[in-house]
């Protein structure tokens, strides 16, 4: 079993639903901010250090991670190990186990105020990469107790793609509403996506049977299949690709708004990530596997009552087909915020609300947030989120932004208990958010706090 061993171990280990780093939403004055809200803005124009001006790394789901990785002779094993029992890896799985990662760098980015120090425009350069994956709590019963059954809706896939954003907020209303879109050129780099509609496994008398239904597909600049000619089948080791260039192309539109309720008092919401990429047929690569195949070994491992099979499953054997295009939605998402400010802005309360569409369930975050400014160069903040009802995580904030620099970091990673490789183990999400840019340009007129006597003109 060694081949289905290393596909759901790479699904666990690669992935980690994830959604945006919450505590960074109210980080106010980091040039990250406005990715979750166009409408945001920073509290001085920025041109950002090529590729770590801003870096965003997620990974969640809906277990934590200590139900997956344990402690073994002092290395972390994944539950499928052998040193882990049954009883142990499955006591902590659900029906459906959602695993995923976001990862976002900033290769270049720059942005300004406009002459009435309201207005801002940014663009953007990023590179993404996205991975998700489905595995269902019967697959694990199969390979940690034997028992038959039929397994559904198991399956991974990644993308990565190049994003070009150009974004633009300005005032209405007397200044207390304010309008932000960005529109997104996309340009894909590469996508993998393995399913299996069908995974049926049934103990005959002297042998097991299964009968599998499943697909793979790939697509990417130079994407083939190296195989033996005289071969009908491939496996996933046989792909070979070289994303040199785009396999293609795709838009997309983030949507934003603030809106002052009272003077201290702002709502926002915003919708991200609303688009699509078009992937082409000419570098595509796509395999079928329906195979319905008996064998007769089995082994009784250590704490299991029943036999476990024992063979090389031919279910990650595909035959080719026509490649095709396709076009994939993006993962977009909802933020809905309200923050409160006391103190003369020198501190804010918050309350995040984020929902994150998958494939296979939407998430759902709430983030309450205690955020400290005392001067208009400098937050930091603290906050607290309940993630979908399974528990929840510290996160902390910090942003620098005096005249000649700005720094921000955010992470929910450094309260939580860890492991000696500093996993966190206790919580479903992991969340590194950081950048380094230099001011340049005017100054905000948006916060009246900040706004000094001598710059109203």
């Amino acid at each position: 079993m060694k081949k289905i061993y290393t596909l759901i171990a790479a699904a666990l280990l690669a992935t980690g639903a994830a959604a945006q780093n919450p505590t960074a939403y109210f980080m106010e004055g980091s040039t990250f901010r406005s990715q979750f809200n166009p409408a945001f803005a920073p509290l001085r124009g920025y041109v950002n250090i090529p590729a770590i001006g801003g870096v965003n790394i997620n990974v969640s789901g809906n277990i934590a991670v200590d139900n997956i990785l344990f402690s073994r002779d002092g290395k972390l094993v994944t539950l499928l190990d052998s040193s882990v029992s049954a009883a142990d890896a499955l006591s902590g799985l659900k029906q459906n186990n959602l695993l995923g990662m976001d990862f976002r760098m900033n290769v270049i980015g720059f942005g300004a105020f406009t002459k009435n120090h309201k207005n801002f425009w940014s663009f953007d350069l990023n590179v993404r990469v996205n991975e998700d994956a489905n595995l269902p709590y019967s697959l694990f019963e199969f390979i940690k107790l034997g028992k038959e059954g039929q397994i559904r809706n198991f399956g991974t896939s990644m993308d990565s793609y190049l994003e070009a954003a150009f974004s633009y907020s300005f005032p209405l209303m007397d200044d207390r509403l304010y309008i932000g879109i960005r529109g997104k050129f996309l340009a894909g780099l590469a996508r993998a996506q393995v399913t299996y509609d069908r995974f049926d496994i049934s103990l005959r008398e002297d042998r097991w049977a299964v009968l599998t239904q499943g697909t793979l597909d790939l697509t990417a600049a130079g994407a083939k299949v190296e195989t033996d000619p005289d071969s009908e089948t491939f496996e996933i080791g046989d792909l070979d690709f070289k994303p040199t260039k785009p396999a293609g192309y795709g838009f997309a539109l983030d949507l934003g708004a603030t809106y002052d309720i009272l003077p201290n008092l702002q709502a926002s919401l915003a919708v991200t990530d609303l688009g699509f990429i078009s992937w082409s047929k000419k570098n595509s690569v796509r395999g079928v596997s329906t195979q319905e195949t008996e064998f007769t070994g089995a082994t009784v491992p250590e704490n299991a009552s029943e036999p476990v099979p024992d063979f090389d499953l031919e279910m990650l054997k595909f035959n080719q087909v026509d490649g095709r295009s396709t076009t994939k939605m993006l993962r977009a998402s909802v933020n809905a915020g309200l923050e409160y400010e006391v103190w003369r802005h020198k501190i804010g309360i918050g309350l995040l609300y984020t929902a994150r569409v998958w494939k296979y369930e939407t998430m759902h975050n709430i983030t309450g947030s205690v955020n400290f400014h005392p001067v208009r160069w400098f937050t930091v903040s603290g906050s607290y989120s309940v993630i979908d009802n399974r528990g929840g995580a510290v996160g902390l904030a910090l942003n620098l932004c005096p005249n000649w620099i700005n720094f921000y970091l955010a992470t929910d990673v450094l309260t939580s208990k860890h492991t000696p490789q500093w996993v966190p183990i206790k919580q479903s999400s992991m969340n590194v958010t950081l950048g380094l840019g230099i001011p340049i340009g005017k100054r905000s007129h948006r916060i009246a706090a900040y706004v000094r006597e001598g710059d109203r003109r």
